[in-house]
């Protein structure tokens, strides 16, 4: 009851400030039907390096800073904990943990829609291909209407094929229909057997493995600071399906730059990336949902007063968003940390995009004047432990629920969660660590003789969760 009711607090809040907003802003636009091709037109696209530059203050690109600091305000006191918002490629606003890696949830969809992208057009794969000419198949073997569902069937999460999948949600085991009641490419359904069929069938089209290939084709020519590999990992259940889910954890600041290479039409300065034709391809309405808005090839677009401006986004479960703004230039990326369990409803995300482009007041100045990027501080390794120190702690710790595996790498310790993925471990002491990202304490217990005998890790709910080691 005390967090619903602080959670209420925070949307009474945020309303209250996007009233203040309205009033603050009703001198400069009331709606969002302003001239934005000539407000831009003047202005060249502007990439990050290394890191990000943002504007010196919003007027430089051409927003009022009372309305903007109102909007992004309302942003801060919906429960997440990142905000994240580009104007033509230089960060206009920002708030919270903006460098802190957290899971993307279903945003992982879009990125594969990107691969898939390059990998159309490089002719590796065919979107009219078949599951069953590709020989895809299931542990429930697929029916051979099934086997005719096409790759750009699953793409528009339409293939027909109603089965179990890794890594779903009680909505979509409770919302699935009935296995063969609609056929391929005649009925939309949010389905993570498309999803997840679609990591497998890039894998063995490729011949190329699509976290690797999505490093070295988005990550590294975009740029990105805080990705590694090992932000990365596959999810499977192999009793329910043979194909895995696909999961990142990635910075709202990475996240920016995904959303500003499609803002720039796949291109990133003098490279295509990603072919310009798949972009808009991908970003436009195949389905149109009965709520309104409608979906693309793994992307959202909006109905309404969003649609005029050519909006499309990226979701992921309980706050994870990428909204492409291409009319008003504009990125915004929102995080919210569900390994703490932190949510937050898209539609108040794209209230408080509605409100910050209402604080666009007109162009951006001739030559806006740009400085670096606020650089967060990002917890480290306080100590420094050797190797013979660190091979103490290497085994298998069991628990509860699950066994957690911690092992050497290149780049130290790191503790392996077959439910979150993997994390480095970085030293505080000789027994005490921080996990990274999760930012929880993971503390070793030994016997009298000196030898590892267990790990105490912190929980979200503030307690500790106990594991006692299995093998070394």
């Amino acid at each position: 009851m005390a967090a619903f009711t602080s959670r209420m607090r925070k949307a009474a809040l945020a309303l209250g400030l996007l009233a203040t907003f309205a009033a603050v802003s009703s001198a400069h636009a009331s709606d969002m039907t302003v001239d934005w091709p000539a407000w831009n037109a003047a202005s060249p696209p502007i990439f990050p390096g290394e890191t990000w530059q943002r504007y010196a203050s919003p007027e430089e690109a051409g927003w009022s800073s009372a309305s903007l600091d109102a909007a992004m305000e309302a942003g801060s006191q919906l429960g997440g904990d990142a905000l994240f918002v580009v104007y033509n490629g230089a960060v206009l606003a920002e708030w919270g943990q903006t460098a802190r890696r957290m899971n993307v949830h279903s945003v992982r969809k879009s990125l594969m829609s990107a691969l898939y992208g390059i990998a159309v057009g490089e002719g590796k794969i065919d979107l009219s291909a078949s599951v069953g000419a590709l020989g895809i198949d299931e542990i429930t073997p697929l029916t051979e209407t099934e086997k005719s569902a096409t790759v750009a069937d699953l793409l528009e999460s339409r293939s027909g094929i109603y089965l179990p999948a890794a890594y779903e949600s009680r909505s979509m085991k409770r919302g699935r229909p009935e296995r063969g009641s609609h056929a391929p490419g005649s009925f939309w359904y949010y389905n993570n057997w498309d999803f997840n069929a679609l990591g497998t069938i890039y894998n063995q089209q490729t011949g190329s493995d699509l976290f690797r290939d999505f490093e070295t084709r988005l990550a590294q020519p975009t740029g990105m600071q805080d990705f590694s590999l090992r932000h990365t990992f596959y999810r499977g259940d192999p009793d329910v399906s043979h194909h895995p889910a696909y999961l990142y954890r990635l910075t709202a600041r990475d996240m920016a730059r995904f959303g500003l290479l499609f803002l720039n039409e796949g291109r990133w300065r003098d490279s295509q990336l990603i072919p310009a034709d798949w972009v808009a391809e991908s970003t436009r309405a195949h389905v149109q949902r009965e709520r309104g808005g409608g979906y693309g090839y793994m992307w959202w677009t909006f109905a309404r007063r969003l649609k005029e401006l050519g909006t499309y986004a990226a979701l992921g479960n309980r706050g994870q968003t990428i909204i492409v703004v291409p009319a008003a230039r504009l990125v915004l990326v929102h995080k919210a940390n569900t390994a703490d369990g932190h949510r937050v409803e898209t539609g108040d995300i794209v209230e408080v995009l509605v409100a910050i482009l209402k604080a666009r007041t007109g162009p951006p100045a001739a030559t806006p004047k740009l400085v670096p990027a606020v650089q967060p501080v990002i917890p480290g390794a306080t100590v420094e432990l050797g190797p013979e120190q660190q091979s103490r702690f290497t085994g298998a710790y069991k628990g509860r629920r699950a066994t957690i595996h911690v092992v050497e790498t290149k780049d130290g310790l790191e503790i392996a969660d077959p439910r979150l993925g993997q994390f480095r471990l970085l030293a505080q002491s000789d027994t005490r660590f921080l996990i990274e990202d999760l930012e929880r304490e993971a503390v070793f217990t030994a016997n009298d003789a000196g030898e590892v005998t267990g790990v105490s890790v912190e929980n979200r709910r503030g307690g500790w969760t106990d594991l006692e080691r299995v093998r070394n």
